[in-house]
């Protein structure tokens, strides 16, 4: 009886006539809008064939710009389309040796740290079942970073290996990408009996935590490279830029500092990872496969390419400021995921401030028809806008962007890109729980106004 009282002191209920009291929508309007949007959810096979031959040049396009001429629009077009060969010198030398090496030591390595290091255990909560997952991805993390120091300490390579290999590093990491995805297709045929037989199946993909040799790909793929080749690729822009000036810069010292933070608090958080929507959600096809092998890489490590090729630096009082609005920022961002994750782990039965939190319970039909119920946060973090992580997570990327200062457009774009992408989910978010919840994402709107800003968007 008191869990009972409790819930009604903290939900809305989620009836009809509680929605016409708290929102100028309809329930008429609902439905109509559910409708539309469902609809609108499809992505037609000719959109995907487009991304499909558009996605791959041009991200090589923007590596080789920014790897290249720093993001300079005039220079990379000059030498694509007036130098031999064209172009093809887009395309990084695939028969570098010293990159095959370091990709195939590296994935072995972390293979080996997977199974061998000491595991922590995550819970997964999910509307099927809650599942505990190990986890150890931060000591594998902290462990490689130092091997690579170790080893370039001792003489065994150079320190700015990665740095000078990377661009032939990234084109290894697509040819593993498109080698998983046809090894993918190819059990899914022979094996489970499923079959990608459409376009948008090979882009998104048809199953959601593929393994092999019971290794969770999505979450091996994305904390074993994109999230540790990164901070590998900032150690070694360190020693070529040391090595080239003679010194380093300001401004990569503290983008060097703040990045790394950034990636230790991902792995120190991987339980946060595994309960994201983009974790659970996402199915494993060639769009997940290219954005965390190649897409992903390239974005993270764009400012410190142009800072360690260019000797560039911004003030001292501006290095201060963006390295003070990063922190925070990222720090906040996992402080509202956070805070998610315990409110979601309670069922709701976690106090904000010294009360109970607010929150809708919000019913929906499952794929096989029974009736479930999710519930929707509107207290804390939550209270005051409905994606307070997608916003600061933007500023984190805009802040890591701003330590080049303004060597060209290009250089700005990875971090453009990564708020517009996340600009973009979100109402994709938020047009998929108007189709899940109906008029209780309506109340829940009506208490939470904002999206991004309150009392701006």
């Amino acid at each position: 009886m008191k869990e009972l009282q409790r819930i009604r002191r903290s939900s809305l209920g989620g009836s009809t006539s509680s929605l016409t009291r708290r929102s100028s929508i309809s329930q008429k309007d609902i439905q109509a809008l559910q409708e539309t949007l469902q609809k609108q959810q499809k992505v037609s096979a000719q959109m995907v064939f487009a991304l499909l031959l558009f996605v791959p040049p041009a991200t090589f396009f923007i590596f080789y710009s920014i790897s290249m001429h720093t993001g300079l629009f005039v220079p990379t077009i000059t030498a694509l389309f007036f130098r031999f060969p064209f172009v093809l010198q887009c395309v990084p030398p695939v028969w570098d040796t010293v990159a095959w090496k370091f990709s195939i030591v590296h994935s072995g390595i972390q293979m080996i740290f997977y199974w061998v290091l000491p595991h922590d255990h995550a819970l997964v909560m999910s509307s099927a079942g809650d599942e505990k997952r190990e986890i150890n991805s931060f000591f594998s993390c902290i462990l490689t970073c130092l091997l690579y120091v170790l080893g370039a300490s001792t003489g065994i390579y150079r320190g700015d290996l990665i740095y000078i290999h990377f661009n032939s590093i990234i084109l290894i990491f697509a040819i593993f990408a498109l080698s998983i995805w046809a090894a993918l297709i190819v059990s899914y045929h022979f094996g489970t009996g499923n079959s990608v037989t459409t376009i948008s199946e090979f882009w998104f993909g048809i199953e959601n935590h593929p393994k092999i040799l019971d290794i969770d790909l999505k979450s091996f793929i994305r904390t074993r490279f994109t999230f540790v080749i990164w901070p590998l690729f900032i150690i070694s822009a360190l020693y070529f830029h040391k090595i080239t000036y003679g010194h380093i810069s300001t401004s990569l010292l503290c983008l060097s500092g703040v990045q790394l933070l950034y990636i230790f608090q991902f792995h120190w958080n991987e339980d946060l990872y595994l309960n994201s929507l983009d974790s659970k959600r996402c199915d494993c096809g060639f769009y997940r496969l290219w954005a965390d092998f190649v897409l992903g890489p390239i974005i993270y490590t764009s400012p410190i390419t142009v800072l360690a090729a260019t000797n560039r630096s911004v003030g001292l009082i501006s290095n201060g400021l963006f390295c003070l609005v990063s922190m925070v920022s990222m720090v906040f961002s996992a402080k509202c995921d956070r805070q998610k994750y315990e409110f979601r782990r309670t069922k709701g039965a976690l106090k904000m401030g010294g009360v109970d939190a607010f929150f809708i319970s919000a019913k929906y039909r499952t794929d096989s028809g029974e009736t479930n119920a999710n519930l929707l946060l509107g207290s804390g973090h939550w209270g005051v806008c409905r994606h307070p992580n997608y916003t600061s997570e933007a500023v984190t990327f805009l802040a890591f962007s701003a330590f080049q200062g303004f060597p060209s457009v290009l250089a700005h774009f990875p971090a453009i890109f990564v708020t517009l992408f996340l600009i973009a989910r979100a109402f994709t978010d938020e047009n998929r729980c108007l189709i899940k919840y109906g008029q209780y994402w309506a109340q829940y709107c009506s208490k939470v106004k904002y999206r991004f800003l309150p009392g701006v968007f």
